[in-house]
């Protein structure tokens, strides 16, 4: 599943660019930021997630 910046990060885990590959760390409940690259139309996608609580 992909996810839109500005939503809320739904599992603490490495998620990435789906246009450019950036890998980025966010935790639950942060906001996803629009990529650091500036790409202007990726999303987020989980790649591996973090350990449980």
């Amino acid at each position: 599943m992909n996810h839109r910046p500005g939503v809320t990060v739904p599992v603490t885990g490495i998620y990435w660019c789906t246009v450019c590959k950036l890998p980025e760390k966010f935790t639950a409940g942060q906001e996803f930021p629009e990529c650091r690259n500036m790409c202007g139309r990726g999303l987020w996608e989980l790649v591996e997630e973090g350990p449980k609580p």
